[in-house]
């Protein structure tokens, strides 16, 4: 096996594994790591169509309607229409996915901690991110990500 595809194996192994994990940090609330992504993109930028919402997912390349489908289903989520446009449906929070939201944020920083304290403290961990970024340089990964650090950084 040559160097690009150990980087290859290991960038999806990687992902898997942290995926698997935090799956189990979030099991005990009965929802994935990909609804949970969801539950805070409408936790601090609600309401939004699914398009919109679609836009600002890292975890979702094409449309997550089965994904908030569930989140409904769960009672988690609910759709109204839209204000601006009688045609169009929104997405919000219901007062149970509000609640779930600051004990997701506990999940996640203990996942977050998880990852950062198994990383070798040989590892500068901006120049590790560093990498990664010049990875989907150029992508709508990339788009994606800006685009939610735009929200975070309004929210503070």
């Amino acid at each position: 096996m040559n160097n690009a595809d150990l980087l290859r194996y290991l960038i999806n192994a990687v992902q898997k594994e942290g995926h698997k994990k935090y799956a189990e940090f979030l099991s005990p609330l009965g929802i994935t790591p990909n609804q949970s992504e969801v539950l805070q993109v409408l936790s601090k930028k609600e309401p939004l169509s699914l398009k919109e919402l679609g836009n600002l997912l890292i975890c979702e390349s094409k449309s997550p309607s089965r994904l908030v489908q569930r989140l409904v289903e769960n009672g988690f989520i609910y759709k109204s229409k839209s204000i601006d446009d009688n045609r169009k449906s929104v997405l919000h929070l219901t007062s149970q996915g509000r609640e779930l939201i600051p004990i997701i944020k506990e999940k996640e920083k203990l996942f977050n901690d998880y990852n950062l304290s198994s990383l070798p403290s040989t590892i500068d961990i901006e120049d590790f991110i560093a990498v990664l970024k010049y990875q989907i340089q150029g992508t709508e990964s990339e788009q994606k990500i800006e685009k939610r650090r735009k929200i975070d950084s309004s929210l503070n």
